[in-house]
């Protein structure tokens, strides 16, 4: 009698190789890749461990995992003085780069102890910092990122996809809107069904910026109408409370003096006139009002709480006064605004419904007041924090990172032209290959995906 040896295993049993087969189909429509981002003053390092389904422009954000390190005083300190330009010392530099790597790595451990048995899926690191940045006579503008990239590679064995504005600059860019396409991604409805509901994002920061999120269900062939406007931060309250009050940490305290505080019109307005003085410049306009809230705390020394309510306010008017039309605005302090039908994003674009929801992503310092305040001006329930809409999501910037990381994956262009002023798209970011496994893997899955076809002058 013969045995069928190919029927000596039961296709139930986990180890059967078709079994495995059929698995690893099913598994490819999900991927985990990690992205890393360091923060803009070189205080903490960010890392999020991001799980997705499709790939390029239908790629789906399904889960988030985060976690994050503070770097020591001595590398902040370091960073800094390079990026203004006091250190030049090609070794001292070196050292600063490989101590950050240190740090980075020890984040990008702590996301794989995360992931468990699929640790070996890990395809890349996505790797975003604030690099250095200069301006030659010429007005060209030229970066360099700050991190060791190929060190990181080594020490986490994961392949690390980095110096994404540089592409951008080749090609006539600026550079320094890229995260607009991956907050796009991250935060639009793409419902495949039917996408209807325009979304607005607000990023606060030292200088704020204002996003349009249009709705696309994924089958348009263009890049998406998103537009983004850059405004005043909160870099000019920090700025005047930390000269006013030296040593005084205030990172605890602005929501309590936020509800604490009273609206002073007067203050308001001559803010409002420096607007007018400065006109869209926003690092102009910050030190410009910087110095009218400095005059006004040594007349007024005890209106801390005052000043923080009245420049939450006047940075809340500034956002919205970029996304709603200049006619049938009242920014009077003692009314509130109803502006949720009103926004106007892109000139041929039609004006969106009332379902438009309103994000807002600020620091955790500043969350609640900022939520309150937008809250108050468009008198909607849609204001709601830019974390709440992907699981387990805390901070946006190391998702923006790791959304990078996949489109230069999928070998689609990540900058938008009329944002970035390039010249046309590109892919964006540069490979430092891992160990040779997850090299091979990385190539794989590049190798296997089919990206969609591009128009001829996009191509060339």
């Amino acid at each position: 009698m013969k045995f069928p040896i190919f029927q000596t295993r039961s296709r139930k049993d986990p180890e059967d190789a078709l079994g495995r087969i059929d698995r690893a189909i099913h598994d490819r429509n999900h991927r985990l890749s990690a992205g890393l981002s360091v923060s803009e003053e070189f205080g903490i390092v960010q890392g999020a461990l991001v799980l997705t389904q499709g790939n390029g422009k239908y790629l789906r954000i399904k889960h988030v995992v985060e976690s994050s390190l503070p770097i020591p005083g001595s590398v902040t300190s370091g960073c800094r003085e390079v990026v203004q330009g006091s250190v030049k010392e090609v070794g001292a530099i070196a050292q600063l780069a490989s101590d950050l790597a240190e740090i980075q790595a020890n984040v990008i451990e702590h996301l794989k102890c995360q992931a468990g048995r699929y640790v070996d899926r890990v395809l890349a690191v996505s790797l975003s910092d604030p690099g250095v940045w200069d301006r030659d006579f010429d007005g060209k503008i030229s970066y360099s990122s700050f991190s060791d990239a190929a060190k990181l590679a080594e020490l986490c064995g994961v392949s690390v996809i980095d110096s994404y504005p540089s592409r951008d600059l080749a090609v006539g860019g600026n550079g320094k809107t890229l995260e607009s396409l991956p907050y796009w991604m991250m935060l639009a409805d793409r419902n495949s069904k039917i996408a209807s509901q325009s979304r607005f994002l607000v990023s606060v920061g030292n200088d704020c910026h204002s996003y349009f999120l249009p709705a696309s269900d994924g089958l348009d062939a263009e890049v998406p109408l998103i537009q983004r406007y850059p405004t005043v931060g909160v870099s000019f309250l920090e700025h005047c409370f930390g000269k006013q009050f030296p040593g005084v940490d205030w990172s605890t305290r602005w929501n309590q003096m936020y509800v604490e505080g009273l609206l002073v019109d007067e203050l308001l307005r001559q803010w409002q006139s420096g607007v007018e003085h400065c006109g869209d410049d926003p690092s102009l306009l910050s030190t410009h009002i910087a110095e009218i809230t400095s005059n006004y705390l040594e007349q007024n020394p005890g209106e801390i709480s005052n000043v923080v309510k009245t420049g939450i306010r006047f940075i809340a008017e500034q956002c919205l006064g970029k996304l709603a039309p200049d006619e049938n605005k009242n920014l009077d302090p003692d009314s509130a605004i109803q502006l949720s039908n009103q926004f106007r994003i892109h000139d041929e674009s039609p004006t969106p419904g009332p379902q438009s929801r309103f994000l807002v992503d600020a620091p955790m310092r500043f969350k609640p007041a900022f939520l309150n305040q937008f809250s108050q001006l468009l008198g909607s329930p849609q204001v709601a924090a830019a974390n709440d809409v992907i699981d387990g999501m805390v901070a946006l910037p190391p998702v923006v990172a790791a959304v990078l990381g996949l489109l230069h994956i999928d070998q689609m262009p990540a900058n938008v032209p009329w944002l970035t002023g390039a010249d046309c798209q590109r892919i964006l970011g540069r490979v430092n290959p891992g160990r040779p496994s997850n090299w091979r893997q990385l190539i794989r899955a590049m190798a296997d995906f089919q990206p969609a076809p591009m128009k001829l002058k996009d191509a060339i």
